[in-house]
């Protein structure tokens, strides 16, 4: 997954999307002044096919979007639901002893395609439990949960 911010995004908005690429294994990269056609190009020539795009509202970390890439990076098309969330403290972006990322939880056929995480063949996880109105990321004998105020 390739992960950016909206344009002009406040320090805490980045600081989101660095802790969640690498958290999910992702790449991160500042947006700048590219277009969605541009991120989803730049995506593209990573090998990415899923984007996430960390969107805020008066300087804090709103929403995330999602972008799916067909086989040619002009096959693009926005993912519905968008969840809007809501998050306290961000920690810093941690060293990950994971291999893969596994979607779990009693809501993840909700957002299954949105994150497009595939059952990695390794023990060596981070889980990303999403019940009710929480999405839960345990990493490395931590975690750090993010508050679902619903779909746009």
């Amino acid at each position: 997954m390739y992960i950016t911010t909206s344009r002009k995004p406040s320090q805490k908005t980045r600081r989101l999307a660095k802790f969640l690429s690498k958290v999910f294994l992702s790449i991160y990269e500042n947006r700048g002044k590219k277009s969605i056609s541009e991120v989803v190009a730049r995506a593209d020539s990573l090998g990415e096919k899923r984007v996430m795009i960390v969107k805020e509202h008066h300087g804090n970390p709103s929403v995330l979007s999602f972008i799916s890439i067909g086989p040619r990076a002009e096959e693009w098309g926005w993912l519905d639901p968008e969840i809007r969330i809501t998050v306290e403290e961000i920690p810093d972006p941690p060293e990950i002893d994971a291999e893969g990322v596994m979607l779990e939880g009693k809501d993840k056929e909700k957002y299954q395609h949105l994150f497009g995480f595939e059952k990695p063949d390794t023990d060596l996880l981070v889980e990303v439990i999403i019940e009710g109105k929480e999405i839960k990321i345990k990493y490395n004998k931590k975690s750090f949960k993010m508050k679902i105020l619903g779909n746009m």
